[in-house]
């Protein structure tokens, strides 16, 4: 009895502990290791990282934005790296090897700000989804912001920056008054006889002023002043002073006649009218020009003559420019102190009817100019003391010149003409070496004949005459005009 009372007791004990090694198995089972509890503080990091960055993007797309939420999730990518659980692992390839995600960075950005999860975000642990959705986010969040950014850098120029020439603006008017003026419309401003005009746009100028001026300063935009029978006279400077204008245009309204006078010493703009700018001339009507103290018209960029009736008698050079001359049409008479027109840069002539008077100083011309002379079109008749030769490569009208070698007095005439045709006949006020021609009457390869000296009962314009005889003077003999540029010389 007592032998298997201990028996039993054994028996006992062994089973009691059998069933306490298996408690303890089912215990650590269910336990949670060190890598393990490790791996779910940081899934909860990341989920929370997820909802700081739905939660920002839905309150701005800006770079800021983007950045610290860029930051936040690289952050818990870093972290989840650090693990070493295999949720974790995989959350790492899922963000930098799966080609769907990087595609659908913009879906997912949709999808977070409506406050659901991608597929690949449901897939795998909740770590995986969550770091996932994070680097989505900030993708899309960056993507969104510096697109923003570029937006708003960028400049779309339209014709209306540029003030085209064509725009149509409401026209101004500024009405003379003797020593001053009255106006309607914005931009001008009168003080005595200074009218200052300060915006861009079209300005119609009438009357009189009998001394005073019209400044133009504006920021770089076109100015176009249209004379409707306007007189100005300016006894210490230019009539028209353009200090500041991207291009001044001067039109002469069909069926007026105007004026323009200098007077005094004005260094700084010398031209009755003066511009730091491009400056047209153009129009219908009438402009004449008187330059007491030096130039005509003076531009320090550009001067283009585009139509109209335009007289000019000035001190020195009746056009001035330091870049170049253009005469496109227009009935047009230069009568210079010293050369007809001058340039720095080049003058090219495509259309008009134009005569040319130079100086009498030996040195001065009908034409002068630094650069190239180009003549394609139009006519023009020029007298004076030297000239610049045409640039045969870039000419295409045909072109005569004579050369006295001598010197020919004030008022001789020059007669030329082919086949007992009248080509011209013209003088000068002024002493003069060279007489130039350019008409669509030339013809290559034509004989031409000259006179100097004589007679004509023609009517004249200018100083060239029209219609009528010429009797003969001295015998200047005859050349052929084997080239569209050709010069000779009268012994």
């Amino acid at each position: 009895m007592k032998k298997y009372t201990w028996a039993a007791l054994l028996t006992a004990l062994m089973m009691l502990g059998s069933l306490s090694a298996c408690g303890d198995s089912s215990q650590d089972a269910t336990a949670e290791t060190p890598e393990q509890s490790s791996s779910a503080e940081i899934a909860e990091e990341t989920s929370a990282a997820d909802e700081s960055t739905e939660s920002e993007s839905d309150e701005t797309e800006s770079s800021t934005s983007g950045k610290e939420t860029a930051k936040k999730a690289e952050s818990s990518s870093k972290d989840s790296k650090d693990s070493k659980s295999d949720s974790s692992s995989k959350s790492d390839s899922s963000s930098s090897k799966s080609d769907d995600s990087s595609s659908k960075s913009s879906d997912s950005k949709a999808e977070n700000k409506s406050g659901g999860n991608t597929g690949s975000s449901n897939s795998g642990n909740n770590n995986s989804g969550s770091s996932g959705n994070s680097g989505s986010a900030a993708k899309a969040t960056t993507a969104k912001a510096d697109s923003g950014k570029s937006d708003t850098t960028t400049t779309v120029v339209t014709d209306e920056d540029d003030d085209p020439e064509d725009a149509v603006k409401p026209t101004k008017y500024i009405y003379l008054e003797d020593t001053t003026a009255k106006y309607s419309g914005e931009g001008i401003v009168v003080h005595g006889g200074e009218i200052t005009i300060g915006k861009g746009g079209t300005y119609e100028i009438t009357g009189t002023l009998s001394n005073g001026q019209i400044i133009v300063n504006t920021d770089k935009k076109k100015v176009k002043l249209h004379l409707n029978g306007a007189s100005i006279t300016n006894k210490a400077g230019s009539a028209i002073n353009c200090l500041n204008a991207k291009k001044l245009t001067i039109n002469s309204l069909p069926g007026t006649v105007n004026f323009l006078e200098d007077g005094g010493v004005h260094d700084d703009d010398k031209g009755t009218v003066f511009s730091n700018d491009t400056v047209q001339i153009k129009g219908e009507g009438e402009l004449n020009i008187k330059a007491n103290y030096a130039h005509g018209i003076q531009s320090d960029d550009d001067i283009i003559v585009n139509g109209g009736t335009l007289n000019i008698e000035a001190a020195k050079s009746c056009l001035h420019s330091n870049d170049g001359i253009e005469i496109n049409a227009g009935v047009n008479y230069c009568l210079g102190g010293t050369n007809g027109i001058k340039t720095d840069g080049y003058i090219n002539i495509t259309g008009g009817s134009s005569v040319f008077i130079g100086g009498t100083r030996e040195e001065k011309g009908a034409i002068y100019c630094e650069g190239s002379l180009a003549v394609t079109g139009g006519s023009f008749w020029a007298i004076g003391n030297t000239f610049t030769t045409p640039d045969a490569a870039v000419t295409t009208a045909n072109i005569i010149g004579l050369m006295f070698a001598n010197s020919q007095p004030a008022g001789t005439l020059v007669n030329v003409t082919s086949g007992g045709n009248g080509i011209f006949t013209m003088s000068s006020p002024n002493n003069f070496k060279y007489v130039v021609y350019s008409g669509p009457e030339l013809m290559l390869n034509a004989e031409y004949s000259v006179d100097y000296g004589g007679s004509t009962d023609g009517s004249g314009d200018h100083y060239v005459y029209f219609g009528g005889s010429y009797t003969s003077g001295k015998d200047g003999g005859t050349f052929t005009a084997g080239n569209p540029v050709t010069f000779y010389t009268i012994t």
